[in-house]
């Protein structure tokens, strides 16, 4: 086969297993949201999933190539091709339900459903390249630019799947599709065989006399290099998922970007600076530094968005280019990418097992950090350097304890902030060496922590679901459960205060007119909550009302219940129904009726997509009496909902009407609800109260369980800060 034919061939393969891999990739775990809650860790372990099938494919290559001659090779992955597509299409079975652990749950369903066709796909990209390396092709000497050809076809299907898949092909079809898709890549994989069949013989591949010397590195520092991106990778998806949405979109651009940092590195050329990189890095520090010090209000969401998958992308540019440079010979290559594979694994595993297990916070994601900052290429210094490079931010962090231990403890959060915006600007000073920069970056973590430890959490605790704390606001005397960066409901802490409707529910905001409308009508008596937080709105509603609370979350359940946090359902409904598990799955095994759910399961700013589908509402609208009502918080700052909402409305025949309600003061937050009911005289009353008007549909937003997307949505203007 002529040359340029070969490369062709080979390349289009590895090009179409990326494809494949990289659009099963969201497509699986998007189908297990319903399952598991919409919470971030999802897709955390579907990662280390991924990459634990990507070491088994990768160990496979590596002992078939080793021990195996190519006819055997191309026997045995050929009747591993055939075994896989018995698997096909992707199932997602929905038999493991009853697992205690969500985590072992994730793992078994992503096994069954599509554990086999992954492992033979992933197995692709090394064994296809070292069957080239034996094709005595003239660029055989170096394969490593299909390594890139693979990562551009992950990139360009990770691209594709939020903004051209998930919004107009659904789960179902999708499934069909990529059956299809499997098929065409048999049948490269084969051309692939028969193309490197006249030299597959050959023991060695031919040298290069003129290609630049290369000086391979050690194993551990493969190791290293593969495992820091990959930590960081999760930690990123984690803080944006929290913050935003757990879903493809929001897991698809930070997976996208690490893609890009491989095919950027081991590219044959080098577009992308190191040099400017390694100047950019400490600049796409700063606004995490300011945060990280209480300075959250000086930038806008969406610009901490940017800045944290930015980071991400140069830190592990950095430590990709340093792997690419430090590659072995085509003879190694097997085992080259079977540490990278290991390497992942271990980042992975570390975020997914380790890390919740051993912090009580999201520890390791500054960890990644310091480690990647201490990964950047070493600076050639004087015998003693280091001492100084020790010494200066250690002496910048010694002044900074300093002023905080006479600060007052009252301005303990304003002193730290000041330090904050020091420490942001001195570490791009600082960046000169690694030990220096890691170093500082370390040091500055650690002050951060000065507000937490003057003011500790009256309760903090870990878990699948993510971080909750209940901290105290002296100022305000409150209390005030967060999860992420938002608030779950605050309480006054006074005697006679305690029943006051705060943040969200405010008698004066939308959720307040709700309530007020449903009692005034004698329609409040049996009442439903999907997300409990605090228990804010258990003092809500009539005295008599039967309020049935539906939680995920086990340890919010505890925090509320626990009076010396929060007594709301302690004074207001000692006798309330509160259920743990996924909201959607307890309300469709709900017997009785209810003349309003109030459907408020947010985690942090994420959305649960799987409760805003229109088959989602059929299970809501079933368990609602004649005359009964939905109110739907859907403050966040990242995402408008209407539209989704008010084009189920019409498609399901509900009417739907909203209030964005811009008042804050220091005990309530600005909000937006949508309340829906199945005919218009239910909601007539709310109408007539100022701020409420009709949604306006969009028959192109219907959400199903097939089908849903987040790219029309984004709102990337300011929107509510909660």
């Amino acid at each position: 086969m002529p040359g340029l034919m070969v490369s062709v061939v080979y390349t289009a393969a590895i090009f179409f297993s990326a494809v494949l891999i990289f659009w099963l990739q969201p497509m699986v775990p998007k189908a297990i949201l319903p399952l598991m809650g919409g919470t971030p860790a999802t897709w955390v372990t579907a990662l280390m999933f991924y990459q634990a099938v990507l070491l088994a494919g990768y160990a496979y290559c590596f002992a078939l190539t080793r021990w195996a001659p190519f006819r055997v090779q191309a026997g045995v992955h050929l009747a591993l091709l055939a075994l896989a597509a018995l698997a096909l299409p992707p199932t997602l079975p929905d038999l493991y339900l009853g697992f205690a652990s969500p985590v072992l749950m994730v793992l078994v369903v992503l096994a069954v459903g599509a554990g086999l066709p992954l492992f033979a796909l992933s197995a692709t990209a090394p064994l296809v390249q070292h069957w080239f390396s034996r094709t005595g092709h003239r660029s055989a000497h170096d394969p490593y630019f299909l390594y890139a050809a693979s990562n551009v076809g992950g990139l360009g299907a990770l691209l594709a799947y939020p903004v051209l898949i998930e919004p107009y092909i659904g789960l179902v079809d999708q499934a069909h599709i990529w059956t299809i898709g499997y098929g065409l890549f048999a049948a490269l994989i084969l051309a692939c065989i028969l193309a490197g069949r006249p030299v597959a013989a050959l023991a060695t591949p031919p040298a290069d006399t003129d290609a630049p010397a290369r000086h391979p590195g050690s194993r551990w520092m493969w190791l290293l290099l593969a495992a820091v991106p990959s930590s960081l990778l999760s930690g990123t998806t984690t803080r944006i998922t929290t913050d935003i949405a757990a879903g493809p979109l929001f897991w698809v651009v930070p997976l996208a970007l690490y893609l890009l940092t491989f095919v950027l590195a081991f590219a044959r050329w080098r577009i992308l600076s190191m040099r400017f990189v390694l100047l950019l890095q400490p600049l796409a520090l700063a606004p995490l530094i300011i945060v990280t010090f209480g300075g959250e209000g000086l930038i806008r969401g969406w610009d901490m968005v940017t800045a944290t998958v930015l980071l991400l992308f140069l830190s592990a540019y950095i430590c990709h280019a340093r792997l690419a440079d430090s590659r072995p010979g085509p003879e190694r290559s097997s085992e080259f990418y079977l540490m990278i594979a290991l390497g992942g694994l271990i980042g992975g595993t570390f975020n997914a097992l380790v890390a919740p297990n051993m912090f009580v916070d999201i520890t390791e994601y500054p960890l990644a950090l310091v480690l990647a900052v201490l990964l950047r290429p070493p600076a050639r210094n004087g015998r003693f350097r280091w001492i100084l490079d020790l010494a200066l931010p250690v002496a910048l962090a010694a002044v900074a304890v300093t002023v905080l231990l006479f600060t007052p403890a009252d301005h303990v959060r304003l002193v730290t902030g000041i330090i904050g915006l020091v420490f942001a600007v001195g570490l791009v000073l600082l960046a000169g060496t690694p030990i220096r920069f890691a170093t500082g970056l370390a040091l500055a973590f650690l002050i951060s922590l000065a507000p937490r430890i003057a003011e500790p959490p009256l309760a903090q605790e870990r878990n699948f679901y993510g971080v909750v704390k209940v901290i105290y606001n002296t100022p305000k005397d409150m209390t005030i459960m967060v999860n992420g960066s938002t608030s779950h409901g605050s309480q006054l802490r006074k005697p006679g205060l305690r029943r006051v409707l705060t943040s969200y529910y405010s008698a004066t905001g939308p959720y307040g007119d709700v309530i007020a409308v449903r009692t005034a009508e004698g329609r409040a008596d049996d009442l439903a909550a999907i997300g409990l937080g605090a228990g804010t709105v258990a003092c809500s509603g009539p005295p008599d009302a039967r309020w049935s609370f539906f939680e995920i979350n086990p340890v919010v359940v505890e925090m509320a219940r626990d009076p010396r946090l929060f007594s709301f359902l302690a004074d207001c409904r000692p006798d309330a129904r509160v259920l743990t598990g996924d909201g959607r799955l307890l309300m469709a095994r709900e017997t009785g009726r209810f003349d309003l759910i109030v459907l408020d399961a947010f985690s942090s700013d994420a959305i649960p997509m799987h409760l805003l589908t229109a088959e989602a509402f059929d299970i809501y609208f079933s368990k609602l009496k004649p005359g009964g009502m939905m109110a739907i918080n859907i403050s966040n700052k990242f995402v408008n909902l209407n539209p989704v909402l008010a084009a189920i409305a019409e498609n399901r025949g509900f009417t739907a009407i909203g209030r964005y309600d811009t008042d804050k003061d220091e005990v309530k937050h600005s909000s937006r609800w949508v309340a829906l009911a199945r005919d218009e005289e239910t909601l007539a009353a709310l109408l007539k109260r100022p701020g409420w008007q009709r949604l306006v549909p969009d028959r192109d937003l219907v959400w199903t369980d097939d089908r849903s997307g987040l790219f029309q949505l984004l709102n990337v203007h300011p929107g509510i800060i909660k």
